[in-house]
């Protein structure tokens, strides 16, 4: 005869495992909502690893650059020969790390789904092989990649370079880093030509 551990025939009975305990184990409620909250984990901890899966890979410059009119932007003079992609150290900025903020999480997942969809769209339904159709578009881009900063308080400036340990040496920029210490502005405010060309905000629509 099969003998059971007594010290767990209590843990058997109210899982159901043992004879005559299934409808006791349905009088208590706390199991369900114990194999609810593990199950629900346990999505949860899938979706994650996965999303951080996905958002590792379309972070990548490959990735980013597959797209005509970033792979433009990619091949662009001013662009390679910038601080970003050229310097004494070997230091190279990718796509995702100027523009994808990666704070936390949620931030990172939703920016890649919304601005992935979105730039998506357009790719697809804009004629970006034209120079004229580019053009146009450009400093839309460029205004909204601004606006983007502004509001984010430049977060992906900051994954690399820290105000405080920067120390200007001219009067303007001891004066423009004790206002970005105040919060008054922001890095983009000063730096919005960096990696590429600056490009004119966009005209305004003829009222």
């Amino acid at each position: 005869m099969t003998q059971i551990n007594p010290n767990a025939g209590g843990l058997l009975y109210l899982t159901g495992w043992l004879p005559g305990a299934k409808g006791d184990a349905m009088k208590r409620p706390w199991l369900i909502t114990f194999a609810i909250l593990v199950a629900g984990g346990a999505i949860g901890a899938a979706v994650i690893v996965a999303s951080t899966i996905v958002n590792a890979y379309t972070s990548t410059e490959a990735f980013c650059t597959s797209c005509h009119s970033m792979a433009i932007v990619a091949a662009d003079p001013h662009y390679l020969q910038s601080g970003h992609r050229t310097n004494a150290v070997g230091v190279l900025a990718n796509c995702a790390d100027c523009h994808v903020p990666s704070n936390n999480w949620f931030v990172e997942t939703y920016s890649h789904v919304v601005d992935g969809i979105r730039d998506g769209i357009a790719e697809y339904t804009g004629n970006f092989n034209d120079p004229a159709v580019w053009a146009a578009r450009l400093p839309v881009l460029a205004q909204r990649a601004r606006d983007e900063m502004q509001r984010e308080n430049s977060v992906t400036c900051r994954k690399c370079h820290d105000p405080a340990h920067i120390h200007p040496a001219s009067d303007a920029g001891q004066r423009a880093h004790a206002m970005l210490a105040q919060g008054k502005i922001t890095c983009v405010s000063c730096h919005s030509g960096i990696a590429h060309a600056s490009v004119a905000a966009p005209a305004a629509p003829a009222r």
